[in-house]
């Protein structure tokens, strides 16, 4: 299926010569005016999907939803570039500043708006859209309405309620790599989608190489428990890091730093941290720019570096502790080889002397102190994480099955395909 020919002037203005053979079916139904849900793989471009629709109506206002500052900041860079009438607002952002971008809503002089969930619970937001047509409405890594709305972002849970406030009700389009057909039903109940049309493109991403590695010690101390694996995580990246970029994930903002300073001593001026506690904010955001522009290549981070990163040539994306969810473990491993060139190592560690879990068990208690469901969840998502450690099939294949993909083929070099060649 050949695009539009009516898409060809926004597709000039993006500068895309071709479109994905997975984008135009997406493409054409929001053209269409229909609410649509996009499930594609994380570099598959999926931005794209819904910026040509909300191009070719560029004197009405698509908004997008961003659940982190860092992807915000960067979709907007990049429509400021190719000449789009773009803008984003969020707490850094002046007063004067504000009054400018609502001014430019009411004059029809905005194309895309880009906001956290938080911003559409704002009254002073609401009442400017009151007289404002809103063609379209994007809630981009909509899993995030499932995963952290019930934990620790509610705003999610309230954009139902943000749309029925609305004089006209403007096309929907909801985005994400990883979505269970349960989260799916329930994120077309949360945002009453009409007779929403869903594309799946395939999922699997063939230059991720996916290992998993029991860094277990017989050592009864932790501090020397977490020495070893310092020096795993130190032998992983001599081992994979070649000259790309090394994405390192942890669990506490504490780890986050402590393996920061290990690191830096064997790898000076190659190695930033992220992490939310990062003060003051200044630093978080130039370690994080050294990083994006490829002046530094080793990131340590919690999960508040992720989603929607787009560094093209991450080769190692390690996992110091197991993550808190298949969602999060697929997310971050999405970062690797997003230019679809570089081949990405992805090492998963994990082991039985319970330190992991102890942290989560910390996250759960603090969890159900605002609620029930929340530590469920916590639970639920940490014990699915498990099972997907101690399973002995292919781990591609489990990680295609969870986002719904049922892959006859495995991927022939995962930790656990590679056992069973070995017959181990």
């Amino acid at each position: 299926m050949k695009p539009n020919y009516e898409l060809k002037p926004a597709m000039k203005k993006l500068g895309i010569e071709q479109l994905r053979s997975h984008q135009i079916k997406p493409i054409q139904s929001l053209k269409d005016g229909k609410d649509t849900i996009v499930i594609a793989g994380t570099g598959s471009g999926k931005s794209i999907i819904y910026q040509i629709p909300g191009l070719l109506q560029k004197e009405k206002l698509t908004i997008v939803v961003e659940p982190i500052l860092a992807l915000i900041y960067n979709q907007v860079q990049f429509l400021l570039e190719h000449g789009v009438k773009a803008d984003y607002l969020d707490h850094f952002r002046t007063k004067r500043d504000i009054q400018k971008i609502y001014d430019q809503i009411q004059q029809k002089k905005l194309t895309f708006l880009y906001v956290t969930p938080e911003r559409l619970q704002s009254k002073e937001f609401r009442e400017v859209l009151e007289h404002t047509r809103i063609h379209m409405l994007v809630i981009d890594e909509c899993h995030c309405m499932t995963e952290w709305g019930y934990t620790f972002r509610e705003a999610y849970l309230q954009i139902g309620n943000f749309l029925d406030r609305l004089p006209d009700r403007p096309v929907i389009c909801a985005c994400s790599a990883t979505l269970t057909e349960q989260n799916l039903a329930e994120i077309k109940h949360l945002l009453n989608m009409e007779n929403a049309k869903v594309y799946q493109s395939d999922l699997k991403r063939e230059n991720l190489i996916l290992l998993k590695k029991d860094v277990t010690q017989k050592e009864k101390k932790l501090e020397k428990r977490l020495e070893k694996r310092f020096d795993a995580v130190r032998k992983c990246i001599d081992k994979y890091h070649k000259k790309g970029s090394v994405v390192i994930y942890a669990l506490t903002t504490g780890y986050v730093d402590a393996l920061y300073h290990y690191l830096n001593d064997w790898y000076p001026d190659q190695v930033v941290r992220y992490h939310a506690q990062m003060q003051p904010q200044s630093l978080r955001h130039g370690m994080e720019l050294d990083f994006l522009r490829g002046e530094r290549k080793i990131m340590v981070a919690t999960s508040a570096f992720g989603m929607g990163i787009d560094v093209p040539d991450i080769e190692l994306v390690l996992h110091f502790n197991t993550p808190l969810g298949l969602t999060d473990y697929i997310q971050q491993i999405g970062r690797g080889g997003r230019d679809q060139k570089t081949r990405c190592t992805c090492v998963l560690f994990y082991e039985e002397n319970g330190d992991d879990a102890q942290i989560v068990r910390s996250f759960e208690k603090r969890a159900k102190d605002e609620s029930r469901k929340a530590a469920a969840i916590i639970k639920d998502n940490y014990e699915q994480m498990q099972a997907f450690i101690h399973s002995t099939d292919c781990m591609m294949r489990e990680v295609l099955a969870y986002q719904g993909q049922i892959e006859e083929k495995t991927c022939k070099c995962c930790t656990c395909c590679a056992r069973k060649r070995r017959g181990g």
